[in-house]
C-alpha cells in the first residue's frame, strides 16, 4: 500500500499505462477486522459473476473514476479464501478497463 495525498488526481492516460496501481493505506492493513492484505494479486485469479452480485455495476461511477482518479480512495478489494469477489466490483471493473494485471486485495481470514 502507498500513502497518497487526499487531493492527488491521476489522469486516465496515466492509469491505462500502468500494470499495477498501489492501493491507498488510508484503511490500514485490514488485520484488525479479520482480513489479510495481499499486495499485487493477479486480477485473472479473481472469480466474479456479476449475476451473483447483489448490486448491478453503476457504469457512471466507473466513468467518474476514469475522469478523475483519486489514488487516496483506491482501497483494496475484498475476496474470500476461494478468490471470489466479496466487495469492490467497481474498483475491479475500473482496474480491468485500465488493463491492470494486478490489484491489492484483502483476503477473508477465519471468521470463527
Amino acid at each position: 500500500m502507498k500513502t497518497y495525498k487526499d487531493d492527488e488526481i491521476k489522469s486516465w492516460n496515466w492509469c491505462k499505462r500502468q500494470e499495477y496501481i498501489h492501493s491507498s493505506d488510508a484503511l490500514g492493513d485490514g488485520s484488525t477486522v479479520g482480513w489479510k492484505l495481499v499486495e499485487k494479486y493477479p486480477i485473472e485469479k479473481i472469480r466474479y459473476n456479476q449475476d451473483d452480485y447483489p448490486n448491478p455495476i453503476n457504469h457512471r461511477q466507473i466513468f467518474d473514476m476514469m475522469d478523475e482518479f483519486y489514488p487516496f480512495g483506491f482501497h483494496p478489494i475484498r475476496i474470500n479464501k476461494d478468490g471470489v469477489l466479496v466487495d469492490g466490483q467497481h474498483r475491479l471493473k475500473f482496474a480491468q478497463l485500465c488493463c491492470l494485471k494486478f490489484i491489492d486485495v484483502f483476503v477473508e481470514e477465519n471468521l470463527n
